[in-house]
């Protein structure tokens, strides 16, 4: 069983003591059985065992294996399958979690220059051939399982004429689909890759072409690959492994080699991944130097097994080692919610819309304070992560702009495809740690102007109207200090701002700056009093995210610095209730 949120007070009592003497370091395993000598051997945690599976590699320069062997934490123990995948090497197999077994895809036969293309399936006792489609063949591929998606991740490798690849293929455990990202890797093989479980995402680093290698580090949010640039980071290598360390949250990287088809400068260097940055371990001791092994986390013992690989001479080896991260850092506090609603600075409504902002208030929120940056856009695309914090919504990524730490809050854009009707749950996932759910009431527009506090004059609400100088508001004369400000006079073109009005022609999906001209779907009324005004604009406002401007004429209305001003949006009237002021001569 791997070692989640809920089970970490349990496991700080069963572990915590021996676990906060230790240093991080590798110890060598002695145990009374173990598969023979060799190289790319599969290792994998199988989750509905709670033990590590090994299964094929190559016992010799051209001969492979095809057995199967659990780790019980002490001893390999070998298991005599009713059925058995050839045998292979340079394969890959990963746990698939929410399916309860264990998925292995392609490999390398060296005898004959073989690339294989079948997947087969354990379930704990015996493997069974998946008889769907498949990718296409290859070998010195590299597979993940994302558990935020539900589903196993296969990227490069090299395909059938021996050329690396780079393409990305999933499978739901049903069926393999090829995904279209936008942004990808290199093409390589020789790579490894891990599911990073405190920031939801995949982690690839390194591999190589046929004449280079890469040292480059790649991440993978369900949709899109992304390229992180880390202040540290290992040399550049193939053949390495990679584990998530769920007990320490950070991937650990050992090993790996400086060429792509020999062992010229293998390594046996240990390196851990935060999320953002590489930094190299310094344990007291360490496998020899090599390549070309098997490596999986045990959740059963808190530890990383390693097995075999090729060393600097070109021996196979058949060293079992294990990995100890050190001492266990408490998890972080379990984030809070208090209270959801809509921005309060346009009304502050207890429902919501698609699309809409809102604030989120609670403790242990965020673990930092800050809002989003350029540099958080991935081509135009709002960050559905910043420092660590997420929402969700409906099971649905929200846009996270702006996280606080004391007092908590975190403001977000909701998603425009949320349903309208029943109450939505919302919570925030700090970390590995998650809020409880509080649930808000999505109606299909629930529109609000600017209007914040700082705009109550005389106990009246202001609405936030600007001139087209976009430096004058339209107030009484010096309502608020050191505040450019006049009344309205009719014929003035002014602007108002807004949130939750709907749908926009043509269609701009929430979490995009805007960049083209748009329209309000439903049509919009302004009235001064009982007077309705000329709009001459409604939509989107570009280059800004989320946000509605509504560009209104002045009419002829009696001159009064309270006159009412109302909307309505579809047929239906805005809630709020809002001043402006207007003088003829001003």
């Amino acid at each position: 069983m791997s070692i989640g949120p809920k089970q970490w007070s349990c496991f700080l009592l069963l572990f915590g003591a021996q676990l906060a003497a230790q240093k991080p370091n590798w110890t060598q395993q002695s145990p009374h059985s173990s598969p023979a000598g060799r190289g790319t051997a599969l290792l994998a945690y199988d989750s509905k065992l709670s033990q590590v599976v090994l299964f094929a590699g190559a016992t010799a320069n051209t001969a492979v294996a095809n057995d199967t062997w659990t780790w019980d934490g002490t001893n390999w123990i070998q298991l005599h399958t009713a059925q058995s995948p050839p045998p292979r090497s340079n394969s890959a197999m990963i746990d698939d979690s929410q399916h309860g077994q264990m998925v292995m895809y392609g490999g390398w036969v060296a005898a004959n220059s073989t690339y294989l293309n079948d997947t087969w399936i354990f379930d704990g006792s015996n493997w069974t051939q998946f008889q769907q489609n498949s990718p296409p063949a290859r070998g010195f591929h590299a597979m993940a399982y994302d558990a935020k998606h539900g589903q196993v991740i296969v990227f490069g490798g090299k395909d059938v004429n021996g050329n690396p690849s780079n393409d990305t293929w999933l499978f739901d455990g049903t069926n393999w689909t090829l995904a279209h990202s936008q942004f990808s890797p290199a093409p390589r093989f020789g790579l490894a890759m891990a599911y990073d479980a405190a920031h939801g995402q995949v982690v690839l680093f390194g591999g190589a072409n046929n004449s280079t290698n890469f040292g480059d580090t790649w991440t993978w949010d369900g949709t899109n690959w992304k390229q992180s640039t880390p202040q540290n980071s290992p040399p550049a290598q193939s053949f390495h492994e990679m584990v998530y360390d769920s007990v320490h949250d950070q991937v650990v990287l050992f090993g790996g080699g400086a060429s792509n088809t020999d062992q010229t400068g293998v390594f046996n260097d240990t390196w851990l991944w935060d999320g953002s940055n590489w930094t190299q371990a310094a344990p007291a001791n360490s496998p020899t130097a090599r390549n070309r092994f098997g490596m999986a986390f045990d959740s059963a013992h808190a530890q990383a097994v390693l097995f075999g690989g090729r060393d600097a001479a070109n021996d196979f080896l058949g060293d079992t080692w294990t990995w100890s991260g050190g001492a266990v850092t408490p998890p972080p506090p379990t984030p809070t919610i208090s209270s959801v609603e809509s921005a309060s600075g346009y009304g502050g409504f207890s429902a919501v819309a698609p699309g809409s902002w809102v604030e989120i208030y609670g403790s242990n929120l965020a673990p930092v304070t800050r809002q989003w940056a350029g540099s958080d856009f991935n081509n135009g695309n709002a960050p559905t992560s910043l420092g660590g914090v997420q929402v969700m919504v409906g099971g649905q990524n929200a846009f996270v702009e702006y996280i606080a730490t004391n007092p908590g809050q975190i403001n977000v854009q909701l998603p425009s495809n949320i349903p309208a009707g029943g109450p939505l749950p919302i919570t925030v996932m700090n970390g590995t740690a998650t809020s409880n759910a509080v649930n808000v009431t999505v109606h299909t527009v629930e529109p609000g102007l600017l209007a914040p506090s700082s705009f109550v004059i005389g106990g009246k609400q202001y609405v936030v109207a600007v001139l087209p100088d976009g430096a004058t508001y339209i107030l009484p004369q010096g309502a608020i200090s050191g505040v450019a400000s006049r009344p309205a006079k009719p014929g003035d073109t002014i602007t108002l701002y807004g949130i939750g009005f709907g749908a926009v022609t043509p269609a701009i999906p929430a979490g995009q700056i805007v960049t083209q001209q748009n329209q309000l779907v439903q049509p919009l009324q302004i009235m001064f009093g009982q007077t309705p005004a000329q709009v001459t604009y409604d939509g989107l406002v570009p280059n800004f995210v989320g946000l509605y401007q509504i560009n209104v004429v002045v009419p002829q209305v009696p001159d009064n610095l309270l006159t009412p001003l109302t909307f309505n949006l579809g047929g239906i009237a805005g809630t709020q209730t809002l001043y402006i002021a207007v003088q003829q001569g001003s």
